[in-house]
C-alpha cells in the first residue's frame, strides 16, 4: 500500500514538473478564470462525473444559484452602462461619480466571485477522489489555455448568451473605457 502510494507521488511530482516546463508563455491566469467561463462547460464535465443522485442534486443546485447570481450580475452591469452613459453627456459631469459606481461594482463582484468558489468548491467536496481529479484536469487544461489572436493573456475571448463579447473595451468610434479587477468595464463616449 505504502509502495503505491510513493509510486503514484511520484507520478505527481513527475507530471508536475514537466507540465510546468512545458507551460505555453500565455497561459490563462488563475484570475482571468470566471465562472462565465466554465458554466459553458459544465455539463459535459457534469456528465464525465458520473454523479450519484446526492452530488446531482448538489450539483443542479449549485448551477442554478450561479446562473441566477450571473443573469443578475449582467442585468445590473447592463443598468450601470446606461446610467454611465446618460450621465456622461451632461456637460457638469463628474468622473470620480462615474468610477465611484465602478469601483461598487467590482466590489460586488469580488464578493459574488468569492460566493461562487464557495458553492463549487461544496460541489468538490462531496466529489469521490476520482471525480475530484477530472475537475482539477479541468482546471490545469484551462490555466494552459493559449490566446487565439494574442490581444488577451489567455483563453477564447469570452462570450455572452447572445454571442457578444463583453469584456468592455471599444466597439469602434472615439470613445475609452473605464475597468477594473472583477470584469467591471464602462465605456465613456469621446474619451
Amino acid at each position: 500500500m505504502r509502495t503505491s502510494f510513493c509510486f503514484k507521488l511520484q507520478r505527481v511530482t513527475v507530471a508536475l514538473a514537466l507540465s510546468a516546463a512545458l507551460l505555453p508563455a500565455f497561459a490563462l491566469p488563475v484570475m482571468e478564470m470566471r465562472a462565465e467561463d466554465f458554466l459553458p462547460m459544465a455539463a459535459e464535465l457534469k456528465k464525465s462525473l458520473n454523479l450519484n443522485a446526492n452530488q446531482q442534486v448538489l450539483w443542479q443546485q449549485t448551477e442554478s444559484k450561479t446562473r441566477n447570481l450571473l443573469r443578475e450580475r449582467q442585468s445590473r452591469r447592463e443598468h450601470l452602462q446606461a446610467a454611465t452613459l446618460e450621465g456622461s453627456k451632461n456637460a457638469n459631469v463628474e468622473l470620480r461619480d462615474l468610477a465611484k459606481a465602478v469601483d461598487e461594482e467590482t466590489t460586488a463582484s469580488a464578493l459574488e466571485e468569492k460566493l461562487m468558489r464557495e458553492w463549487w468548491l461544496t460541489v468538490n467536496d462531496a466529489l469521490n477522489e476520482t471525480q475530484r481529479q477530472a475537475v482539477v484536469q479541468l482546471v490545469g487544461e484551462q490555466l494552459m489555455r493559449v490566446p487565439d489572436n494574442g490581444a488577451r493573456s489567455g483563453g477564447a475571448p469570452r462570450k455572452e448568451e447572445g454571442g457578444e463579447q463583453h469584456r468592455g473595451g471599444r466597439k469602434g468610434g472615439m470613445g475609452g473605457s473605464i475597468g477594473g479587477p472583477g470584469g467591471a468595464s464602462i465605456s465613456l463616449p469621446g474619451g
